[in-house]
């Protein structure tokens, strides 16, 4: 019988064997599998038996829209934010200071300069106006589940996502205290229903990097270092 020989550069493990590559994608799975399981460890999957409360066959006529802890529930998201500010300053003023001395040395004539010894004339003026405005918008359709059942029957909800793509990683982060009565028959709630609403949006990478401004110490070794 022959064994199967390793490709010419090969890399070779310990006992001489071809060595195989690593793949993302199962690397990626492993961890977020350890995640989960470490997330939902405290909540036990119930049998099938129709006489355990928490059974799943004992909603089968019932409604399926979430309703309790640990339910999936999906979220559209349709928020828009417009906001501006206008801001006018106007400030003048004036002064006016002039002193006459008459009868000194004899009369004068009235075009000699020290008949008036001081005349001053000031004024200032500030004219500012500032204008900013800021628009943004999110729509897009996240999956969450409920935290918690409130005592007068409100679910507190989350949903999160986070999305890498080409070295730039975006997160998104949503709670908030919703009514059963609103969550639809297709078991979703739209953001303009959900009270107490918080929606994160966060996103580092290559582009956030350059977009933001850095902090003070990355200015200065900006500016000291060439390249």
């Amino acid at each position: 019988m022959f064994s199967a020989l390793p490709f010419i550069g090969q890399p070779l493990n310990e006992k001489g064997q071809a060595r195989t590559k690593t793949n993302v994608a199962e690397a990626s799975l492993e961890t977020y599998l350890a995640r989960v399981r470490a997330e939902n460890s405290a909540v036990q999957a119930a049998q099938g038996s129709i006489w355990i409360e928490s059974g799943r066959l004992t909603r089968m006529m019932a409604d399926v829209r979430a309703m309790r802890p640990h339910d999936l529930i999906s979220v559209i998201v349709d928020e828009n934010l417009a906001a501006s500010t206008d801001g006018t300053v106007k400030n003048s003023r004036a002064s006016n200071a002039n002193s006459q001395v008459s009868g000194l040395f004899g009369n004068l004539h009235a075009g000699n300069a020290l008949q008036n010894l001081v005349n001053q004339n000031s004024s200032s003026g500030l004219n500012a106006q500032g204008t900013s405005a800021t628009n943004s918008s999110l729509s897009t359709i996240l999956g969450g589940h409920v935290v918690e059942v409130l005592p007068n029957g409100m679910l507190v909800i989350e949903a999160a996502r986070q999305v890498e793509f080409s070295q730039q990683t975006q997160t998104i982060v949503l709670r908030g205290v919703v009514r059963p009565e609103d969550i639809s028959q297709q078991n979703q709630i739209r953001s303009t229903a959900i009270s107490s609403l918080e929606l994160e949006v966060r996103g580092k990478g290559i582009i956030t990097d350059y977009t933001h401004r850095p902090n003070v110490i990355v200015r200065l070794l900006q500016k000291a270092l060439i390249f």
